[in-house]
């Protein structure tokens, strides 16, 4: 077996020589977090199968959200590529540029997406006399060889006119590099200022460390932040063509335990010889300078390298790990010193913000302080008006009060002044009869020659005057005592009558009379007793010892006299005055008993009850009448429910309501953006985008909390169109042209629209879409599915009682079709295949007005009239 280390074998595996030349260039320091140039080589033995690890990473949007993501994406790459050693080299690459992907996809999930389509990198693995590599964006390798210049990272970035974090590096390419090769590894930035046909000249123009000095002074001078690698491969040389000349050694060095110790003269001799050969086959070049390779030194002709009999291999082995270890530990330190300055950056400016917003909120507090002090004192202004113009109210009543006492009071006062004088006559008039009952029974009385209507008007006035007197005089317990007398009389309870006829109406309005009189009767039946007994009383008095037949004549009427007056009369006033007596006394009587008649009974005929909603879907398939719903807000503004981020989340005509744990969040849509209609969610990029009356796009992040406007082309669309998302594409359904549009993401909104639908379809009567990996739409109580552009034959199964189709809502996550019912109070969940699985029912769906999933924790959500509710599935 021939030697390993023979001449045959070392030129098989000979392995070339690596030069890494970095080149990172930012002349604006507020840049610098958005470049990342990076050389990574393995740092112990068991990396060394790995190679080097060069390239950069470069995002063209400079807000503090994409600060920092190239750091964190190199740290990645690095971990990733590195972790396991065991691995091959195009393994190890291919894992740790999906993690790369992997990254980019998590930032995106958290709102952080302004860098999409921004982002420029390549990344390099050296490995022996091979290299690995894969680009994305705009960055570019190239690779100088025999005098042609190529750009071997061709067609590697994505083509994808939709950027999309998870296409962010999609191809690697492999090769194998031979002797003066040199690559050069850049961004598209360079032809700013180079050409590819002047890169090519200065290539074959500069060679080494020339080129690389070269480029550095021209981007510098040129350009404001680029990142460049160049990497040169030549060929080791021999140990023996870089020994340098040895000196003399004084014995001293001879080591006692070598093989010179024991050397003969001849030996000596033949060794000096063979020293003397191996300098004469020196290279020309080696006259005037040569490199020594362990210590890096350059000497020149006659100079002596004094420290390579004294060179310790171990010890430049641990020297050049110190380096390494150092300049690691630097790099780190100045990443993290870094991010420590741009963290307390953005702590200061939050800081800042908080102070604007509280002085803000401060401002706002004080003036709607001022505001509700201001309303205060105008509303005391007006309090204490209204409290003058009522005290005024209140003397003019007063006065009028007054007034209106005083003249009753003269009225009191006349009455009493002519019952006074009535009392005169009559006492005059008493004291006359009381004379002339002294005389013989024969005589006529004075009593008796009084006619009916004197005597009658005698007591009137009489009455009267003692009535006011009493009234006068009585204090308020003989007051209440009268009042009690008169109450506790029995009335009479007449019973409301229903009725539409002329008779009972009349009949209503005799009682409502009735009801009046009653009472004013009561009170003259209840003053004329008390009047009766107060005459009793003066005629008793002033008679001493009068008879009742007296008193009697006094106050009975003359009947005869009565008859001889109704017997003067026409005939015609006679049946008057009987007609007004029987209209007294005995219509009343006929009109109690008409009123206390037996009521017919009244017969209803029952109608046969109709049959309930339960009953008719009684015999509907997998039918759960026992559905549990909750009420989890109430809102009567409500446009549609989503599920954002994992949370349910409600837009209203004006704001968006996040319910994280039940609790809602409330934020304002911006009032420039106008009211929204409908809005959708798109989970690759976790925004709520929002359809508004002014025929705009906003957009809202869960995680960010904030708004921001798109910009879309949403001409000759009409507004409210329904609209859905899949992946980071907006679909628009047209139903005025029969069209539905794709939008796809792009930098600060939305790119060109594209027609979509291939085929020729009736979209006139379309009022609700969703999207899975299809398109689902409802049109005239239908479900239509549309799948690459086309109409696909698709059918769901049908019920007992037919199924009405209000709202229907899929994913590409869920595994079932969700179709509200809202006139069945229904909600019915197909399979992807249009097969009923259940069928939910509850009367809260009447009100329904959208509709959303979560199938991960069994619940449905329904956006009401009232608010939104949450049903649990099975």
């Amino acid at each position: 077996m021939s030697p390993r280390n023979s001449d045959k074998n070392k030129d098989v595996i000979k392995e070339l020589e690596k030069t890494i030349s970095p080149i990172l260039v930012v002349n604006n320091s507020s840049l610098k977090p958005y470049v990342e140039l990076f050389e990574y080589a393995p740092e112990n033995i068991y990396q060394q199968p790995l190679g080097s690890l060069v390239g950069f990473f470069e995002v063209k949007e400079f807000s503090d959200e994409s600060a920092y993501v190239v750091n964190f994406l190199t740290s990645v790459l690095k971990k990733e590529y590195y972790i396991n050693p065991k691995r091959p080299v195009t393994e190890s690459l291919d894992s740790a540029l999906h993690k790369v992907n992997i990254a980019l996809s998590e930032l995106a999930k958290h709102g952080n997406v302004e860098w999409l389509g921004k982002i420029n990198a390549a990344i390099c693995v050296l490995e022996k006399n091979n290299a690995h590599f894969s680009v994305s964006g705009d960055a570019k390798i190239f690779l100088y060889r025999n005098q042609s210049l190529s750009e071997i990272s061709e067609d590697l970035a994505s083509d994808s006119l939709e950027p999309h974090p998870l296409k962010t590096f999609v191809n690697v390419s492999s090769g194998r590099l031979e002797k003066n090769d040199r690559m050069l590894i850049t961004s598209a930035d360079i032809f700013h200022i180079l050409p590819i046909a002047e890169i090519k000249k200065n290539f074959q123009r500069f060679e080494g460390d020339k080129f690389v000095q070269f480029l550095k002074t021209a981007l510098s001078n040129q350009i404001e932040m680029i990142a460049s690698v160049v990497v040169e491969m030549t060929e080791v040389v021999p140990a023996a063509a870089t020994k340098a000349l040895p000196r003399k050694k004084s014995p001293k060095a001879v080591n006692a335990f070598s093989q010179q110790s024991f050397a003969s003269a001849k030996d000596t001799e033949t060794l000096a010889q063979e020293n003397e050969l191996e300098m004469t086959i020196l290279p020309a070049d080696a006259e005037q300078e040569y490199t020594d390779e362990k210590t890096g030194h350059i000497y020149v002709q006659g100079e002596v390298n004094e420290n390579n009999e004294n060179t310790n291999p171990q010890m430049n082995l641990y020297w050049d790990m110190i380096k390494e270890k150092i300049s690691q530990g630097s790099y780190l330190t100045k990443n993290e010193i870094r991010k420590r300055f741009s963290l307390y950056k953005k702590q200061l400016a939050k800081r800042r913000e908080l102070r604007r917003i509280e002085k803000e909120k401060q401002q706002l507090l004080a003036a709607e302080e001022a505001k509700r002090l201001e309303e205060e004192r105008v509303l005391q202004e007006i309090q204490r008006e209204q409290q003058i113009a009522e005290e005024q109210q209140l003397a003019k009543l007063h006065l009028e009060e007054e007034n209106k006492r005083q003249q009753e009071n003269l009225a009191q006062e006349n009455i009493l002044a002519k019952a006074e004088i009535a009392k005169k006559k009559t006492a005059a008039k008493i004291k006359v009869a009381d004379i002339g009952a002294e005389e013989p029974e024969s005589q006529p009385t004075a009593d008796s020659q009084l006619s009916f209507k004197e005597k009658l008007r005698l007591a009137r006035l009489e009455q009267q005057g003692n009535a006011v007197i009493d009234l006068k005089n009585k204090t308020a317990k003989e007051t209440e005592t009268l009042e009690e007398e008169i109450l506790i009389q029995p009335e009479i309870q007449f019973e409301n009558v229903e009725t539409t006829s002329k008779t009972t109406k009349l009949k209503m309005l005799a009682l409502e009379n009735i009801k009046k009189i009653l009472p004013l009767s009561k009170k003259l039946i209840a003053h004329t007793k008390i009047g009766l007994s107060k005459i009793r009383a003066i005629a008793k008095r002033r008679s001493g010892i009068a008879k009742p037949s007296q008193l009697t004549t006094i106050i009975t009427p003359h009947f005869s006299k009565i008859g001889k007056l109704f017997s003067h009369f026409s005939g015609k006033q006679k049946l008057f005055i009987l007609f007004a007596l029987a209209l007294i006394f005995i219509a009343p009587l006929f009109i109690v008993r008409f009123l206390n008649r037996p009521k017919a009974p009244t017969i209803v005929e029952l109608q046969d009850a109709p049959l309930t909603q339960i009953g008719a879907l009684a015999n509907d398939k997998n039918i759960d009448f026992n559905t549990q719903i909750q009420a989890i807000l109430s809102n009567s503004n409500i446009v549609t429910a989503l599920i954002a981020n994992n949370n349910p989340t409600v837009v209203t005509k004006n704001s968006v309501i996040v319910l994280q744990n039940k609790e809602p969040k409330e934020f304002p849509i911006p009032a420039d953006s106008g009211a929204a209609i409908s809005a959708t969610y798109m989970k690759d990029l976790s925004l709520v985008l929002i359809f508004t009356d002014s025929n705009k796009i906003l957009s809202f992040s869960p995680i960010s909390e904030k708004f921001a406007s798109n910009n879309i082309d949403l001409s000759n669309i009409s507004s409210g169109s329904p609209i859905g998302t899949y992946l980071t594409y907006l679909y628009v359904l047209d139903q005025k042209n029969n069209q539905i549009y794709r939008f796809p993401r792009a930098d600060g909104g939305f790119g060109e629209k594209t027609s979509w639908l291939k085929d020729s379809t009736s979209l006139a009567n379309v009022s609700e879409i969703t999207i899975d990996d299809n398109i689902y739409a409802i049109s005239d109580n239908k479900v239509l599915k549309f799948f690459k552009g086309k109409v696909v034959d698709f059918t769901l199964e049908a019920s007992t009682t037919p199924i009405n189709f209000d709202k229907i809502y899929t994913t590409p996550d869920l595994q079932n079709l969700y179709v509200l019912d809202t006139q069945n109070s229904r909600l019915v969940s197909y399979s992807k295949d249009g097969n009923i699985l259940v069928q939910y029912h509850n009367e809260a769906f009447k009100d329904a007005l959208s509709l959303t999933v979560d199938e991960q924790n069994k619940l449905a959500y329904i956006a009401t009239l009232a608010g939104l509710i949450s049903v649990t599935l099975q």
